[in-house]
């Protein structure tokens, strides 16, 4: 493996892994994130061995560098010391959100992905120490660890691991909301960072944008169908799909809307900046230089 976009969750790692996906000179496996190293995050490995990992990779030529996007790879105990242990010549891709906006498109995806049930973003943020010891975890959550948001966006702890453990040359940092004020400029630093050409590449619409259920019951009637993958599922889906007819698809695009922000109430605004400010705070002394975006 030669590089790693290993976070953070809604920072634009999936419009990235996108774009470079696309470059002739880099390999990514249509699984964005085979989570294979955060093994502390059972519910969202893709695969369990080594060699189901490296078969991911198999169609990849000798020329093209291997990339692998999982974005819980930063927040992981575990993952990111394997990697090194693994690929000590690997190269890391971070980028960064404001922490209050990322951890608000975060509980938004959990709830599209169904591996979260509360709709009331002030209840989950406050759920998060019930939901450690095990408790209103819902029963459609794959992975439980997904649910506490401060563990997630734990910049004040994760980063200055993160420059501790990976040498300068082996590192980009990226601020998202910089990114995709110019994305060709930050695809052309990602590109560069990695020795990569130039691609000519114009187009950098937005990827992965936020989404919700029209009918939640339906997606989780759904998910369970899928995830039983019992004969009859799997002997209908067979006939649908020699027919033309692709019943998973029909099902997600008629219940997909655009999602929307949920409204903070001010109190709850308030507590959320105050929190992450540490975090704020060492990502600044980190990068040398003030992140004006994030200051409100």
């Amino acid at each position: 493996m030669d590089f790693f976009i290993v976070g953070y969750p809604k920072a634009g790692t999936t419009s990235l892994y996108e774009y470079m996906k696309s470059n002739p000179m880099l390999f990514f496996p249509e699984v964005k994130e085979p989570h294979y190293f955060t093994r502390d995050y059972p519910g969202c490995r893709v695969v369990d061995t080594f060699d189901q990992y490296m078969s991911l990779y198999q169609a990849a030529s000798e020329q093209q560098l291997k990339g692998d996007a999982s974005a819980s790879v930063i927040h992981s105990d575990f993952a990111l010391d394997e990697i090194i242990n693994k690929f000590p010549d690997a190269k890391f891709i971070v980028i960064l959100r404001d922490p209050v906006a990322a951890f608000v498109s975060f509980h938004g995806e959990l709830l599209h992905n169904l591996n979260e049930a509360e709709q009331d973003i002030e209840r989950a943020w406050s759920l998060q120490e019930d939901r450690a010891n095990g408790e209103c975890i819902p029963s459609t959550c794959l992975e439980p660890g997904f649910l506490q948001y401060k563990s997630v966006f734990n910049y004040r702890s994760q980063l200055p691991a993160f420059f501790d453990k990976v040498p300068e040359s082996q590192r980009l940092v990226l601020i998202f909301e910089e990114f995709f004020a110019d994305p060709r400029s930050g695809y052309l630093q990602a590109l560069d960072f990695l020795d990569i050409e130039d691609d000519g590449r114009l187009d950098f619409g937005a990827k992965n944008t936020a989404r919700k259920h029209r009918f939640r019951t339906l997606a989780e009637i759904h998910k369970k169908l899928v995830n039983g993958n019992s004969v009859f599922y799997r002997w209908a889906k067979a006939v649908l799909s020699f027919l033309g007819v692709h019943p998973s698809s029909l099902i997600a695009r008629f219940n997909q809307l655009p999602g929307g922000k949920p409204e903070l109430s001010t109190k709850f605004k308030d507590e959320l900046e105050q929190y992450f400010q540490a975090d704020i705070d060492a990502v600044e002394k980190l990068l040398g230089r003030p992140v004006d975006s994030w200051r409100k």
